[in-house]
């Protein structure tokens, strides 16, 4: 392992020295070149993982400024300036209220009363649980949440193989629908709403929230039942009997009645999703806004669902360095003429809308193969694809809604933050996500065209 690290550092010094070193052209810029070799460097130290993350976020902010790439070191930094940082710390927040009070236990207790009568439907109500919290919640800790839960039912199982084709299978579906529910809303992904902070940088354009919904949710309501059966098929877990899942209700220990903090979170979040489908007529109400002042009142007294000490003792700060380097690096790009440069290596002439859509998702699926990492596919993409959609006659706002949906379903591999959450626990190997995950992304470059398709056209967002 030390010398795979030792490796790829050497590696990325000499991939600086080589960059800091080739002259420009007239296409690309020196400091363009510079950008690149910053952009692999960072990419490749994130995939290899021979520096903790943060660290390896750090390094890379203060290469930028001593190699040229930003004049200074807070043009270097410039993208931890954007809202969607905060969101993210929110979204931290809003997970810690329902961890801490048994609140998705109870919403999984109902659907295994319903749905629990043997493993098939068991993994149906996990994931059915799964996804509206996630349309509000970001993928991280709603992932972190449903893991718990399902090794804790892991333990039921007495034989090790059983225990084992299950614990794959519930491994590799918990990531899976964290990501595909995250399309559902704006708020369900740091994507989206990098995307739509994109979009109104360079167009100036939007979407609401109501119109990304309109698309999002019956989008996912397509995708996670071919994932369901893709799982069952392919993984083939251990059946079960009612009295497991009797065994593993009562394991969870939920009280009968809802306390007090658990109505209080239920009412502060009840009033930020009514918040956050008015912004859709009100342009004063930002999402980002709401979901941040929703989460402080957690805090205030007399509410007190979160305590601070406790809740800062536990935030994983990883995706706010991961995404605001990737922002920053985006913002070098941007200014060192990369976007531009990129953006001319795009198929030129029409493109029928339907296929535009498609060679959209199938384009982020395929640089996921080398570039695992969902939000430095919407920043290096976001100008190409308003270029590409614009020199077509088409509207910006639906390639960037495209985009940013399909960034966040970054699971072909184990690679992302959401799926090594679970990769973790030794379930599945690395290759034994693709054999469902390849076929689901094949499927979801068919039919997230039709429904962006349909929905834009009604919607009049063409």
């Amino acid at each position: 392992m030390y010398t795979r690290k030792n490796l790829c550092i050497a590696a990325s010094i000499l991939i600086l020295l080589v960059s800091c070193h080739i002259p420009g052209t007239i296409n690309l810029s020196s400091a363009a070149i510079r950008t690149i070799g910053v952009a692999v460097v960072f990419l490749l130290l994130l995939i290899a993982e021979a520096l903790p993350l943060s660290i390896t976020c750090w390094t890379v902010l203060g290469i930028m400024p001593v190699i040229g790439v930003s004049p200074r070191f807070g043009d270097a930094i410039s993208g931890f300036a954007n809202p969607v940082l905060f969101f993210i710390l929110a979204s931290y927040g809003i997970a810690a209220a329902y961890t801490t009070q048994p609140l998705s236990k109870r919403i999984l207790i109902i659907l295994l009363e319903r749905f629990g009568k043997n493993i098939k439907s068991m993994l149906f109500a996990m994931m059915l649980c799964i996804m509206p919290i996630t349309f509000f919640i970001s993928c991280v800790p709603t992932c972190t949440l449903f893991m718990t839960v399902a090794l804790s039912f892991l333990e039921l199982y007495e034989d090790d193989t059983a225990k084992k084709a299950t614990g794959k299978t519930f491994m590799i579906a918990i990531p899976v629908s964290c990501l595909c529910s995250g399309m559902a809303t704006p708020v369900g992904s740091s994507m989206n709403l990098l995307a739509i902070d994109l979009l109104a940088k360079y167009t100036g354009k939007t979407i609401s929230f109501v119109q990304w919904i309109s698309i999002g949710i019956p989008l996912v309501m397509l995708i996670l039942p071919v994932a369901w059966i893709l799982f069952y098929k392919i993984y083939k877990p251990a059946e079960i009997n009612p009295d497991m899942v009797k065994k593993f209700i009562k394991k969870l220990d939920v009280p009968v009645k809802m306390s007090s903090k658990e109505k209080k979170t239920l009412a502060i979040t009840a009033v930020m999703l009514v918040l956050w489908i008015l912004s859709s007529w009100v342009s004063q109400i930002n999402v980002i806004v709401v979901a941040l002042l929703g989460t402080c009142l957690l805090f205030f007294p007399g509410i007190e669902v979160l305590e601070w000490k406790p809740f800062i003792k536990n935030v994983n700060f990883n995706p706010f360095f991961l995404v605001g380097t990737v922002l920053s690096i985006g913002a070098a790009m941007e200014s060192n003429g990369v976007s531009g440069w990129i953006a001319s290596l795009f198929p030129t002439g029409q493109m029928p809308f339907l296929m535009l859509i498609a060679f959209t998702v199938a384009l982020v699926f395929a640089m996921f193969i080398i570039m695992p990492v969902g939000p430095s596919m919407v920043m290096f993409l976001a100008v190409p694809l308003i270029a590409l959609a614009e020199s077509m006659g088409y509207s910006p706002v639906v390639i960037m809604l495209t985009l940013g949906m399909a960034s966040g379903n970054c699971y072909l591999f184990p690679l992302d933050t959401v799926p090594l959450l679970t990769y973790g626990t030794g379930y599945y190997s690395m290759l034994d996500m693709p054999k469902s995950t390849f076929p689901l992304q094949v499927y979801i470059v068919i039919v997230m065209p039709l429904v962006i398709w349909a929905a834009s056209s009604l919607l009049h967002i063409i």
